[in-house]
């Protein structure tokens, strides 16, 4: 009986030791990205698409067929 006891509390003890990452708190504090060089005419979307960087990049595709 007492071997059974001792078995199951470290058995138990154990188990929530390998457990306690998982039941800790999941907050995670994560800082803003760096947005500051995303203003050129390829990142630009008034429109939800990239205008500016579209047309040229069509345009060039256009020259480079001829």
């Amino acid at each position: 009986m007492r071997r059974t006891l001792v078995t199951t509390t470290l058995v138990t003890a154990a188990l929530i030791g390998a457990a306690s990452p998982a039941l800790a708190d999941g907050v995670t504090v994560v800082d803003k990205p760096d947005t500051s060089s995303l203003n050129n005419i390829w990142t630009f979307d008034p429109l939800g698409v990239p205008v500016l960087g579209a047309l040229q990049s069509v345009s060039q595709a256009v020259g480079r067929l001829f």
